[in-house]
């Protein structure tokens, strides 16, 4: 028995350091998603599990897969920049109507582009 002991322990440690740690830089990426991982992160390794290593390693699979999916901080800026450069449905009805109102439109030609523009939504 007392050769069996240092032998579990050393398996255990052997198969715990081939575990190890998610492999994730979130220096670059966005913040929401990179506390979103972590969140789950925390979540998938908390509570009793009956196989912790096997756990662990799922753990820090889906931690690894989730980071690859985060989009960066340049991404987001574009994303949000574009987002606000494009003026939305309502703004351009009212652009529309404007036209209509100052005569530099018909009223066919009003009611088709609000249609065009109800349908976009």
């Amino acid at each position: 028995m007392k050769k069996i002991t240092p032998l579990i322990s050393t398996l255990v440690f052997l198969l715990s350091a081939c575990v190890g740690a998610p492999k994730v830089d979130f220096a670059n990426t966005d913040s929401v998603c990179a506390q979103q991982c972590s969140a789950n992160h925390t979540s998938c390794m908390s509570g009793f599990k009956l196989f912790p290593l096997a756990n662990e390693s799922s753990c820090k699979t889906a931690m690894e897969t989730c980071a690859q999916t985060c989009p960066t901080k340049a991404e987001v800026a574009i994303s949000s920049k574009l987002k606000s450069s494009q003026p939305s449905i309502s703004e351009r009805l009212k652009d529309v109507d404007a036209l209509l109102k100052d005569g530099l439109i018909s009223k066919s030609e009003h009611e088709a582009k609000r249609q065009e523009l109800l349908k976009a939504m």
